[in-house]
């Protein structure tokens, strides 16, 4: 832990955040998320943003944008510009709750469905492939060690 009454040099502090934990899982989230772009991206015309909003629909359809902020951890901006692309491409739709006239929801189109039925299995390889590296009960323990962090955050864990 630094101390915040001394200072510290750039250097210093450099050294400490490539270290972190927290900076090797976004380093692994964002080499996870690389090949997506090179595989299916340019193919679709679709951004690494866009396919985890139409997982996030897939997965949960009639989600509002507010939900999938939720469900993901995206910034509103990003999910409101990438369910806007889904819907200017005709993957996605928006319409009115039945159950709340003053919600929004969004659910697949059926080229949506078709596109989501051709990059998953891809997506669920590759996961399969990176996590190849750990044995059954590292992968359990992984998985059980991110639920926690995520559940802690989720319950307003503090941050600061």
């Amino acid at each position: 832990m630094l101390d915040k009454a001394k200072p510290v040099t750039r250097a210093e502090l450099v050294n400490r955040i490539d270290r972190t934990p927290v900076y090797r899982v976004l380093l692994l989230a964002n080499l996870i998320g690389q090949p997506f772009f090179g595989r299916f991206g340019k193919r679709y015309g679709m951004t690494l943003n866009e396919w985890r909003i139409m997982m996030a629909i897939a997965t949960n359809p009639g989600i509002s944008v507010s939900e999938i902020c939720l469900n993901t951890g995206l910034h509103i901006m990003n999910v409101s510009r990438g369910a806007a692309g889904l819907v200017r491409q005709g993957r996605a739709y928006r319409k009115t709750d039945p159950a709340d006239r003053r919600r929004k929801i969004l659910d697949l189109t059926e080229e949506g469905e078709a596109v989501f039925r051709d990059i998953a299995p891809g997506g669920l390889a590759w996961a399969d492939s990176v996590f190849s590296v750990l044995d059954e009960a590292e992968t359990a323990e992984f998985d059980r060690l991110l639920s926690k962090m995520i559940d802690h955050i989720n319950a307003g864990g503090d941050a600061s």
